[in-house]
């Protein structure tokens, strides 16, 4: 039998990204103008104390520490509704609410389009960890994380069989968007939360939705087990706030939090 108290493991990481918003508008049009960019700068992840959980990204180098070595990355609007195959677009004008005619593009060179890499997951004590959580929150409207279940560790892992990418793709606002599937503007409407990953903190006030807390269920991990979650960053054309006006300069923060429940017999 388990007793009843039980050491809580914590890892907390912090994700550090430079994203090109200034502030927020009410106005409806997407996509950016061919000449617009948006810069991220730096994905670090930390642990805020040692424990039975460790983390890593695709090179699978486990520790209490992971820096994804990002730095005035520009990146460009772009969408998928699979995360395998990428559409870029350019708005029809800086204040246009749809796509210039002829631009939309298939993209497999995803280095000016997306940070790709892995958050994983590994139980290094001898007792089982049981609720293994990743938190996350997302503070600006058109940028999007994805965390998605991965078939493996490492730089080529696609992700798990069964899996919706969509269910795992994360935003400020948690509202629906379509997103482009082909070069001739065909669409798929998305939610960007699907509801087995229930909001731990849903914070409905707009001004704050820096509040607004997300989660993964990892579930339990036994001794020396890992699993492996493909992540994704990137400025979404297709949401309505990305368009000209917001291109900017702030900073802002990604916080992603693994936690769990060392099982004491």
């Amino acid at each position: 039998m388990k007793a009843n108290s039980r050491r809580r493991v914590l890892i907390s990481s912090l994700a550090m990204l430079l994203v090109a918003l200034v502030a927020l508008s009410t106005a409806t049009y997407a996509w950016f103008t061919a000449s617009t960019v948006a810069t991220a700068k730096g994905i670090n992840v930390r642990t805020s104390q040692a424990s039975e959980l460790q983390i890593s990204k695709n090179d699978l180098q486990w520790g209490t520490l992971v820096n994804y070595n990002v730095s005035n990355k520009l990146l460009l609007p772009v969408s998928s509704a699979n995360g395998t195959s990428w559409f870029t677009a350019d708005a029809a004008a800086a204040t246009a609410s749809t796509l210039k005619e002829g631009t939309i593009a298939s993209q497999t060179d995803l280095g000016s389009y997306v940070i790709r890499d892995q958050i994983n997951v590994q139980n290094i004590g001898d007792a089982a960890v049981e609720n293994v959580t990743i938190s996350l929150s997302v503070p600006n409207n058109y940028l999007r994380v994805a965390i998605v279940p991965a078939a493996a560790g490492g730089p080529t892992a696609g992700i798990a069989e069964g899996t919706s990418f969509a269910d795992y793709i994360f935003d400020s606002d948690n509202e629906a968007y379509s997103a482009l599937t082909s070069t001739t503007g065909t669409s798929q409407a998305i939610i960007t939360r699907n509801a087995a990953n229930a909001a731990l903190n849903s914070d409905d006030d707009d001004s704050n939705d820096v509040d607004n807390v997300y989660s993964i269920n990892v579930g339990t991990l036994t001794k020396n087990q890992a699993k492996y979650y493909n992540l994704y960053v990137w400025f979404e054309g297709q949401d309505a706030q990305c368009y000209d006006a917001n291109a900017g300069a702030t900073v802002t923060d990604i916080e992603i939090t693994v936690t769990g429940d060392t099982v004491v017999a």
